[in-house]
Protein backbone atom coordinates (compact mmCIF):
# COMPACT_ATOMS: atom_id res chain seq x y z
CA UNK A 1 0.00 0.00 0.00
CA UNK A 2 1.29 3.43 -0.92
CA UNK A 3 1.12 6.03 1.82
CA UNK A 4 0.81 9.67 0.80
CA UNK A 5 2.70 12.15 2.93
CA UNK A 6 2.63 15.95 3.12
CA UNK A 7 5.01 15.88 0.11
CA UNK A 8 2.04 14.80 -2.03
CA UNK A 9 -0.11 17.61 -0.64
CA UNK A 10 2.70 20.06 -1.42
CA UNK A 11 2.88 18.78 -5.01
CA UNK A 12 -0.87 19.27 -5.45
CA UNK A 13 -0.55 22.83 -4.19
CA UNK A 14 2.31 23.55 -6.60
CA UNK A 15 0.25 22.18 -9.50
CA UNK A 16 -2.83 24.12 -8.39
CA UNK A 17 -0.90 27.41 -8.42
CA UNK A 18 0.96 26.61 -11.66
CA UNK A 19 -2.25 25.78 -13.53
CA UNK A 20 -4.44 28.45 -11.87
CA UNK A 21 -7.00 29.70 -14.35
CA UNK A 22 -6.10 27.09 -17.00
CA UNK A 23 -8.80 24.81 -18.38
CA UNK A 24 -8.76 21.64 -20.45
CA UNK A 25 -8.64 22.43 -24.16
CA UNK A 26 -12.12 23.23 -25.47
CA UNK A 27 -13.80 22.89 -22.05
CA UNK A 28 -14.49 24.72 -18.82
CA UNK A 29 -12.85 21.91 -16.79
CA UNK A 30 -9.99 23.15 -14.61
CA UNK A 31 -6.66 21.81 -15.88
CA UNK A 32 -5.85 20.60 -12.37
CA UNK A 33 -8.46 17.85 -12.92
CA UNK A 34 -6.20 16.32 -15.58
CA UNK A 35 -3.08 16.08 -13.42
CA UNK A 36 -5.09 14.74 -10.48
CA UNK A 37 -6.63 12.10 -12.75
CA UNK A 38 -3.19 11.05 -14.01
CA UNK A 39 -1.95 10.80 -10.43
CA UNK A 40 -4.99 8.72 -9.48
CA UNK A 41 -4.23 6.31 -12.33
CA UNK A 42 -0.65 5.96 -11.11
CA UNK A 43 -1.83 5.12 -7.61
CA UNK A 44 -4.57 2.76 -8.83
CA UNK A 45 -1.98 0.82 -10.80
CA UNK A 46 0.48 0.39 -7.95
CA UNK A 47 2.68 3.45 -8.34
CA UNK A 48 4.59 4.79 -5.36
CA UNK A 49 4.43 8.28 -3.87
CA UNK A 50 7.27 9.62 -6.01
CA UNK A 51 5.51 8.45 -9.16
CA UNK A 52 2.20 9.94 -7.99
CA UNK A 53 3.92 13.25 -7.22
CA UNK A 54 5.56 13.25 -10.64
CA UNK A 55 2.14 12.65 -12.20
CA UNK A 56 0.71 15.67 -10.37
CA UNK A 57 3.65 17.80 -11.51
CA UNK A 58 4.11 16.38 -15.01
CA UNK A 59 2.98 19.53 -16.84
CA UNK A 60 4.31 22.15 -14.42
CA UNK A 61 7.71 22.62 -16.09
CA UNK A 62 6.40 22.99 -19.61
CA UNK A 63 3.46 25.17 -18.60
CA UNK A 64 5.07 27.25 -15.87
CA UNK A 65 8.81 27.65 -15.66
CA UNK A 66 10.78 25.34 -17.95
CA UNK A 67 14.23 24.16 -16.91
CA UNK A 68 14.30 26.33 -13.80
CA UNK A 69 11.05 24.75 -12.60
CA UNK A 70 12.45 21.27 -13.29
CA UNK A 71 15.43 22.07 -11.06
CA UNK A 72 13.11 23.33 -8.32
CA UNK A 73 11.04 20.14 -8.53
CA UNK A 74 14.15 17.97 -8.26
CA UNK A 75 15.45 20.05 -5.35
CA UNK A 76 12.17 19.82 -3.44
CA UNK A 77 11.01 16.30 -4.29
CA UNK A 78 14.22 14.49 -5.22
CA UNK A 79 16.03 13.40 -8.34
CA UNK A 80 13.64 10.52 -9.08
CA UNK A 81 10.63 12.83 -9.24
CA UNK A 82 12.63 15.39 -11.21
CA UNK A 83 13.70 12.75 -13.74
CA UNK A 84 10.14 11.51 -14.26
CA UNK A 85 8.79 15.05 -14.70
CA UNK A 86 11.64 15.87 -17.08
CA UNK A 87 10.94 12.75 -19.15
CA UNK A 88 7.25 13.67 -19.38
CA UNK A 89 7.88 17.29 -20.25
CA UNK A 90 7.84 18.79 -23.71
CA UNK A 91 9.28 22.09 -22.50
CA UNK A 92 12.43 21.57 -24.57
CA UNK A 93 10.34 21.31 -27.73
CA UNK A 94 8.41 24.57 -28.05
CA UNK A 95 6.54 23.42 -31.17
CA UNK A 96 5.21 20.36 -29.35
CA UNK A 97 4.23 22.48 -26.35
CA UNK A 98 2.47 24.94 -28.64
CA UNK A 99 0.50 22.05 -30.14
CA UNK A 100 -1.02 21.15 -26.76
CA UNK A 101 -1.78 24.74 -25.74
CA UNK A 102 -3.47 25.67 -29.01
Amino acid sequence: MTTLSPRYTRAVEIARVAHDGAVRKGTEIPYLAHVLAVSALVLEHGGDEDQAIAAVLHDVAEDAGGEQRLREIADEFGDDVGAIVGACSEQADEQAAAHWSA
